[in-house]
């Protein structure tokens, strides 16, 4: 290979390694106890009281403290960042002989917001609870997205899709066979 040749390939790794390396991805970081997260992106952060964000019908953390959060996905398009996580928590049932007492109850985290976390947006869908008669959840995670069937007689199915991560979670009757 010619010098110029030589040159021009460590200037292109270089340059790309550089591309990579300012690359910053929103990361969530939970307290010790409790609902708040920490969102960070860059050389900002925000704390986040997620009971609070999901008050109404932005859905719900899926049981007690504490809770254990698992992020599958980041993304950052048009202008917003996105994180998708699986929170999985204690049975809100405290004693462990009772019906659902021993129960792990899961959801899956949306988060959305901008570069200076102005109004984040929150959505959570629980699919793994025995207290929701959820027992069977058939959770599939690829690459690009995860897609779940879950519920008692109704089933339900949610799928998430990183190349349009401002869809959300979107929440669907399962069909016959599912």
């Amino acid at each position: 290979m010619k010098r110029s040749g030589i040159f021009s390939l460590c200037l292109l790794m270089l340059l790309a390694a550089g591309a990579c390396y300012g690359q910053a991805r929103l990361r969530l970081t939970p307290a010790k106890d409790g609902a708040i997260v920490t969102l960070s992106y860059s050389k900002r952060s925000v704390k986040l009281d997620l009971d609070e964000k999901l008050l109404g019908t932005n859905g719900t953390l899926p049981g007690n403290e504490p809770h254990q959060f698992k992020i599958l996905f980041t993304t950052e398009k048009t202008g917003h960042l996105y994180l998708v996580a699986k929170v999985c928590s204690a049975s809100p049932i405290t004693n462990p002989m009772a019906a659902c007492g021993g129960d792990s109850p899961c959801s899956i985290l949306w988060i959305k917001t901008d570069k200076l976390f102005k109004e984040p947006e929150v959505q959570s869908e629980i699919y793994a609870s025995c207290s929701y008669n959820y027992y069977d959840s058939k959770f599939t995670l690829t690459k690009t997205g995860l897609d779940i069937v879950f519920g008692g007689r109704e089933k339900k199915r949610m799928t998430y899709d990183n190349a349009n991560a401002e869809k959300g979670l979107v929440i669907a009757e399962a069909g016959p066979g599912n």
